[in-house]
C-alpha cells in the first residue's frame, strides 16, 4: 500500500501482454474529492468533526446499551411456507390447543396418582403467575390428552399467557420460568418450564451474557496486541475506541429500527463481533499508513491526504465488499437471517464511516503523540526485511510453494463435501437452564419426539384418514385428533415422531407425511415444530445458491473495476472460494463430527446448522476480500510506480506484512472470544471465521498470492483493451 522508503521509481514497463502502465496517476478534482479532499476537510475541521461524533456517540449510548430490550426471539418461520400458514391457523382458529404455550414439566419420585398434592399445589400457584390466563390441570384432563406419562411420575401443565406480539412471547415465557424457579416445590419433585418460547428466552439470556464475556475476554488481549503493534499506548487505543464508537452508532440504529419492525436477538452478537473485528482492522491500516507517511517527513495534512487516498480507499472498498456480500442474505425470506445481516451491515457501515471521517480528525488533532518516539525504529519498517525474505521463497520457487499451499487447503476442503445440515433444538441451550432441563425431563418421560410434534390442520371429514395415513408413516409413534371442529370446519391432528426435532429422521417423516397427504388428503396442511425446522432448512438450502451466485458476481465486478485485470479478478475469486471451502471443512470436522467439541465445552450436534453455509459464505467471502484488497492494492500501487510485477509483489507484501498480520491476529482474538463464550450458533460462526482469517492471512497471503502472480508474471494484469477502456480507473498511488 506504500512505496518502499527511499526506493527509486523505475520507468514503467510495458509488454505485449499487459496494458500500458505509463500513465500518470490521475489527480483530477473529482478523484481527489472522494478521499484526499475528504480527509483534508476532516483534518482541517477536526474540532467540529470530533465534537459531532462525540455528541452522536453520547446520544447513541443509551439506545446501544438497552438494545437487548428491543430485540425479539421470534421470526424463525420461513415466510410463505406451509409451517407458517399452519402456525397462523392454529393461533386464529384453535387458540385453546395452545400449540405455542409454554409447558411446565412436573416430575416427582412417586406416582402422581398416589400423591397428587404437589402437582395440585403447583397448578394453584401457576394461576397467579405472570400474564397467566389459564392453566390446564393434568389431573382433570382425560387420559387421551396425554398430559401424564405412562409411568405416572411426570405431568405436563400447559400455561396460556396473555401475549401482545410475537416479540413478547420469549419475554413472557422467561417471566414464567423465573416465577416457577422461585416457587417452593414439594420434596422429591421438580418443575421446569419448556417449549419453543422458553427455549428462546433462555437462549436470549445466554446470548447477552456471552456478549459481555466476549467483550471482557477480547478487550485486554486486543489492547495488548495493539500496543505491541504501535509501541505507544495512545496510538494503540485509537482503533479500539473508533471501533466502539462505530458499533455504538450501529447498535443505536438497530434499536431504532426495532421500534418499527421486529429485530432478531441474534443480530446483537453477530453485529458486535463483526463490527469490532473490521473496525479495529480498518483503523489499524489507516493509523499504520499515517505513521509511515509522517515518518517520511510529511506534515499532518499531507500525510492524512496520502493515507486516505491509499489505505482509506482500500478501507472503503473492503467495507463495500462486506456490505454487498451480506446483502445477498436478504434473498432468504426469514426475518431472523435478514435482521442478522442487517445488524452486521449497520455495524460495518458505522465503523467504516468512523474510520473515514473521525479517524483522520483524531490523528491530526493528536499531532506527534501517535508517532514512533524519536530514536526508536518503526516496527512496521523493521519487519519489512523479514517479510521480503519470506516472499522471496515464493518468488524463486512459485510452483512448489503454490502446490504446498493448495495441498494444505485442499485437505481441509475435502470434509466439506460430506457436510450435513440441520436446525438445532432445545439442546442449543445449556444444561441448568429451565427450558433445557424441562426438555430433558419431557423427552425422558414421554419419548424423544414429544417436544417435536407435527400439527396437521384438515377438514373434519378427512381427519380420520389423516390419522390412518400418519399412523402408517415411518417414525410416527402416535397420531390423534386433539381439537373439536372450529368455525371453519377444520380440526387438528397431532402427529408425534419417534425422534427429536433436530434429528434428520424427523425431517424425513415430515417430508413423507406431506407427500402422502398431498396425494390422499389435499385439504391437509402439515405444520408444527418439526415442520417449521424442515421448512426453514429447505428455504435456506434452496435460496443459498442464488445468494452465493450474487456474491460471486458482485465480487468479480468489484475486483475487475478496482484492479483493471481480468486475471486478478478470477484468481482472487478462486482463492477466496478455496479459503471458504477450507473453513466449511473445519466446521464439518468440529461441529458435525464432534472433533474437539469437548475442549470447547459444547455438545456434538451431528450436523452443521442449516443457516451456516449461506452466512459462512457471505461473511467469509467478504472478510477474505478484506485482506485480498489490502494486499493487492499494495501490489498494484507498486506496479503502477515501477511497472515490475516481481518487485511489486515483494515490496507490496513487505510493506503490508506486519499490519495485515496484526489485523488478522486481532480479528482472530475477537472471533474466538465470541465463539468460546456463546451458545453453539455463535461458537460455530466465531471459530469458523477465526480459522478462515488465519488461513487467509497466512497460506493465501504468504503462499498462494505471491506464487500465483509470480507464475503469471506481467500476465497478472491482463485484461482485454476494450474492457480497460470502459472500466472506471481506480488509482492506489498519490
Amino acid at each position: 500500500m506504500l512505496p518502499i522508503r527511499n526506493a527509486p521509481l523505475e520507468a514503467p514497463v510495458t509488454t505485449a501482454t499487459t496494458p500500458p502502465v505509463d500513465r500518470e496517476p490521475s489527480h483530477d478534482p473529482d478523484e481527489k474529492a472522494l478521499f484526499s479532499r475528504l480527509a483534508a476537510s476532516m483534518a482541517r475541521h477536526r474540532r467540529v468533526v470530533i465534537a459531532v461524533w462525540l455528541l452522536v456517540a453520547i446520544a447513541a449510548a443509551p439506545l446501544a446499551l438497552t438494545l437487548t430490550g428491543s430485540l425479539s426471539g421470534a421470526g424463525w418461520d420461513a415466510q410463505g411456507s406451509t409451517a407458517e400458514k399452519v402456525r397462523m391457523e392454529l393461533r386464529d382458529d384453535f387458540p385453546a390447543l395452545g400449540a405455542e404455550n409454554p409447558v411446565v414439566v412436573y416430575h416427582q419420585d412417586t406416582p402422581i396418582a398416589d400423591d397428587p398434592a404437589g402437582l395440585s399445589a403447583l397448578v394453584a400457584d401457576l394461576a397467579d403467575g405472570p400474564r397467566v390466563l389459564s392453566v390446564a390441570d393434568p389431573l382433570e384432563m382425560p387420559a387421551e390428552a396425554g398430559l401424564i406419562s405412562q409411568d405416572g411420575r411426570t405431568a405436563l401443565v400447559p400455561v396460556e399467557q396473555e401475549i401482545g406480539e410475537d416479540a413478547d412471547r420469549p419475554e413472557a415465557a422467561g417471566e414464567l420460568g423465573t416465577f416457577v424457579g422461585d416457587l417452593t416445590i414439594a420434596d422429591g419433585a421438580t418443575a421446569d418450564v419448556t417449549g419453543e418460547w422458553p427455549v428462546w428466552s433462555d437462549f436470549n439470556k445466554m446470548n447477552e451474557e456471552a456478549l459481555h464475556k466476549a467483550e471482557l475476554l477480547s478487550g485486554l488481549p486486543t489492547l495488548i496486541l495493539l500496543f505491541v503493534a504501535f509501541g505507544a499506548l495512545i496510538a494503540a487505543g485509537i482503533p479500539l475506541l473508533l471501533a466502539l464508537a462505530g458499533i455504538s452508532v450501529g447498535f443505536a440504529t438497530l434499536h431504532l429500527l426495532g421500534l418499527i419492525t421486529p429485530i432478531s436477538v441474534w443480530s446483537m452478537n453477530f453485529s458486535m463481533m463483526i463490527g469490532l473485528a473490521v473496525g479495529i482492522d480498518y483503523s489499524l491500516f489507516i493509523v499504520s499508513r499515517y505513521r509511515e507517511e509522517r515518518a517520511e517527513g510529511k506534515d499532518a495534512i499531507h500525510a492524512i491526504e496520502n493515507t486516505m487516498s491509499t489505505a482509506g480507499k482500500a478501507v472503503f472498498l473492503s467495507a463495500l465488499t462486506v456490505v454487498l456480500s451480506l446483502s445477498a442474505v436478504f434473498l432468504v425470506p426469514v426475518m431472523v437471517f435478514q435482521t442478522m445481516a442487517l445488524g452486521m451491515i449497520l455495524s460495518v457501515i458505522a465503523v467504516a464511516l468512523a474510520a473515514l471521517t473521525l479517524l483522520p480528525a483524531v490523528l491530526v488533532a493528536m499531532g506527534d503523540k501517535v508517532l514512533v518516539s524519536k530514536g526508536e525504529e518503526d516496527p512496521d519498517m523493521h519487519a519489512e526485511g523479514r517479510w521480503a525474505r519470506w516472499t522471496s521463497v515464493a518468488l524463486r520457487r512459485p510452483g512448489a510453494v503454490l502446490a504446498i499451499g493448495l495441498v494444505v487447503l485442499g485437505a481441509l476442503v475435502i470434509p466439506a463435501f460430506g457436510m450435513k445440515l440441520g436446525m438445532p433444538g432445545a439442546r442449543v441451550v445449556d444444561e441448568g437452564r429451565t427450558s433445557r432441563d424441562g426438555y430433558e425431563q419431557l423427552v425422558a418421560a414421554f419419548g424423544p419426539g414429544a417436544a417435536a410434534p407435527a400439527f396437521v390442520t384438515v377438514d373434519a371429514a378427512d381427519a380420520a384418514q389423516v390419522v390412518e395415513v400418519a399412523s402408517a408413516t415411518t417414525n410416527v409413534v402416535d397420531a390423534r385428533i386433539v381439537t373439536a371442529p372450529a368455525d371453519t370446519g377444520r380440526v387438528v391432528v397431532r402427529v408425534t415422531p419417534g425422534t427429536p426435532i433436530d434429528d434428520s429422521a424427523t425431517a424425513t417423516m415430515v417430508e413423507s407425511l406431506r407427500s402422502q397427504l398431498d396425494e390422499q388428503v389435499p385439504s391437509a396442511l402439515v405444520g408444527g415444530p418439526a415442520a417449521q425446522n424442515h421448512d426453514l432448512t429447505s428455504v435456506l438450502t434452496d435460496r443459498a445458491p442464488y445468494a452465493i451466485a450474487l456474491i460471486l458476481v458482485v465480487a468479480f465486478v468489484l475486483l475487475l473495476v478496482v484492479f483493471q485485470s481480468l486475471v486478478v479478478a478470477l484468481f482472487s475469486l478462486v482463492m477466496n472460494l478455496i479459503t471458504v471451502g477450507a473453513a466449511f471443512g473445519f466446521a464439518t470436522i468440529v461441529f458435525q463430527h464432534g472433533v474437539g467439541t469437548g475442549l470447547l465445552g459444547i455438545e456434538h450436534q451431528g450436523f452443521v446448522d442449516a443457516w451456516a453455509p449461506l452466512f459462512f459464505f457471505a461473511l467469509l467471502f467478504g472478510l477474505s476480500m478484506d485482506y485480498q484488497l489490502f494486499l493487492l492494492a499494495a501490489i498494484r500501487e507498486r506496479y503502477q510506480a515501477t511497472g515490475d510485477t516481481h518487485r511489486a509483489i515483494s515490496e507490496g507484501i513487505a510493506r503490508t506484512g506486519r499490519p495485515i498480520t496484526n489485523a488478522a491476529l486481532i480479528m482472530i482474538i475477537v472471533f474466538i472470544a465470541f465463539g468460546v463464550t456463546g451458545p453453539i450458533p455463535p461458537t460455530e460462526l466465531g471459530l469458523t471465521l477465526a480459522v478462515a482469517v488465519l488461513l487467509d492471512a497466512t497460506i493465501v497471503r504468504v503462499m498462494l498470492v505471491p506464487a500465483t502472480m509470480a507464475l503469471l508474471g506481467d500476465r497478472s494484469w491482463w485484461a482485454p483493451r476494450w474492457l480497460t477502456k470502459v472500466l472506471p480507473e481506480v488509482e492506489f498511488s498519490h
